[in-house]
């Protein structure tokens, strides 16, 4: 994969008038708004048991995603294109030992058979254009030992970075899908007792006030994002 890697080729006069409303300023010491970042975790825990499929015999699987996607836009073609300039993907994974020693072979088959080649950096670096994977394995991962965190008995963690040439990302940056896991688990929310309307006008004692139907939706209705 080549970068910039275009996501729309041609973009309207419409189009590029509401990236540079929207997405093209820095949000003052703030993520800026043409970085798309994501977080996403699942760990089997007893308080989860039902989804996670806990079980007091073998229980402490764990998968932790965090990803950064920058966009911009490339006016070097006789079209404004929205271009995908830099990516960074993290995935962490904790298992029996046995689970994890399959994965990594599988992961280099993978990587093998989408023609990326490997480097001479270290043992588990492979490049294919612009990308750059990096492939650990963990007896017992750093972010455990940070937080002082018990890997269950017979349980290893392979970790996959996959970004961009030259993509750099600050520690705390690199600390936060392990922030958010550090905070526990998530609590579901109690349905509470909602008034059910025949029409809109109690709203009106509310005014003035912002209404998010969707991101994309409310963008061309002219609401900034979130």
């Amino acid at each position: 994969m080549l970068l910039p890697h275009p996501v729309i080729d041609s973009l309207t006069p419409a189009q590029v008038r509401v990236w540079e409303e929207n997405f093209a300023p820095e949000a003052g010491g703030q993520r800026r708004p043409a970085v798309e970042e994501g977080i996403w975790r699942r760990t089997q825990d007893p308080a989860n048991a039902e989804q996670s499929g806990w079980s007091e015999d073998e229980s402490g699987r764990r998968r932790v995603v965090h990803y950064r996607l920058h966009y911009g836009l490339d006016r070097t073609q006789p079209m404004e294109r929205l271009v995908l300039e830099e990516l960074y993907l993290y995935v962490s994974w904790l298992a029996p030992a046995a689970e994890i020693a399959d994965h990594r072979r599988e992961l280099d088959q993978w990587l093998a058979a989408g023609r990326w080649r490997p480097t001479s950096d270290q043992d588990g670096a492979w490049r294919r254009g612009d990308l750059h994977v990096t492939i650990t394995e963990h007896a017992v991962h750093p972010q455990d030992e940070r937080a002082d965190r018990e890997t269950p008995d017979g349980f290893t963690s392979i970790d996959v970075t996959i970004q961009s040439e030259g993509y750099t990302l600050t520690r705390a940056a690199r600390n936060l899908p392990w922030d958010v896991l550090a905070g526990g688990m998530r609590v579901k929310e109690q349905r509470g007792t909602p008034t059910y309307a025949d029409d809109l006008s109690g709203l009106l004692g509310h005014l003035p006030f912002v209404v998010e139907a969707g991101c994309g939706t409310s963008i061309e209705a002219g609401i900034p994002p979130l």
